[in-house]
């Protein structure tokens, strides 16, 4: 019998579960799911869940219902299939964010919601590692050319401006915006580097949107741009609706 490998990050799935168990019970799709831990632990609340996973050896839970998908893809779902969808530390290993986002807008129906988790590395800590190394991974590494599957590393880390983005874009509004911890070394540098970092904000706000239309919608950008979530956070952790 295969050995049930342990649960990466169980402090992110238990922060999934409590922003999604006060709704309603649907149809979920947790993908990347490895061994499926989320979608069994839903499974059990009442939801009908799918666990995708390219790794079919990851396959492991006889009560799980597994479909082997590359979220770099097209999913194989028709539109509106689903009432939630689940992606923990998952985007950051994929090419395509952009179609990975679109993708879930199709399938989720009108109202679903995508519940989102990846490294945070527009904290300050990792913003100034950044400047010291040239890469946002830590510990900073050439990646291995004997890797088994080189999709198990972090080859596409995302900023939160470039994550907000793709996911408007895709048709998707922001509703909670959360993270697991504020990091030491982000709280030492903020009260140094925000004032600085604000009035840069302030200025590029003031040019070329203040007054325009749909100013205080990219006025809330902003705002979630300096928040101490995005600034010091661990994690980016995030519930967005498909409008």
């Amino acid at each position: 019998m295969q050995e049930i490998p342990p649960k990466h990050n169980p402090y992110l799935h238990d922060l999934i579960w409590k922003l999604l168990k006060p709704n309603p019970p649907g149809r979920l799709l947790d993908i990347p799911s490895g061994p499926g831990y989320f979608a069994l632990q839903a499974k059990e609340s009442g939801f009908e869940t799918i666990a995708a996973e390219i790794d079919e050896s990851l396959h492991l839970f006889p009560e799980v219902s597994y479909q082997k998908l590359d979220m770099s893809k097209e999913l194989s779902f028709g539109p509106e299939s689903f009432d939630y969808i689940v992606s923990i530390e998952g985007i950051e290993h994929i090419e395509n964010q952009f179609l990975f986002f679109r993708e879930c807008f199709r399938i989720l129906k009108k109202g679903g919601r995508l519940f989102l988790t990846t490294p945070n590395i527009s904290s300050l800590e990792s913003r100034f590692l950044y400047f010291l190394t040239g890469v946002y991974d830590n510990p900073p590494r050439p990646l291995r050319e004997d890797l088994p599957n080189i999709y198990m590393e972090h080859i596409n880390l995302i900023p939160f401006h470039r994550l907000e983005t793709f996911l408007r874009f895709a048709g998707f509004e922001i509703q909670t915006l959360t993270t697991y911890r504020l990091r030491t070394g982000s709280l030492i540098l903020y009260p140094f580097i925000y004032p600085y970092i604000f009035l840069r904000y302030l200025l590029t706000y003031r040019k070329l949107y203040q007054g325009k239309p749909d100013e205080k919608h990219y006025l809330n950008i902003f705002k979630m741009y300096l928040s101490k979530e995005v600034l010091c956070g661990s994690d980016t952790v995030i519930v967005a609706v498909k409008k």
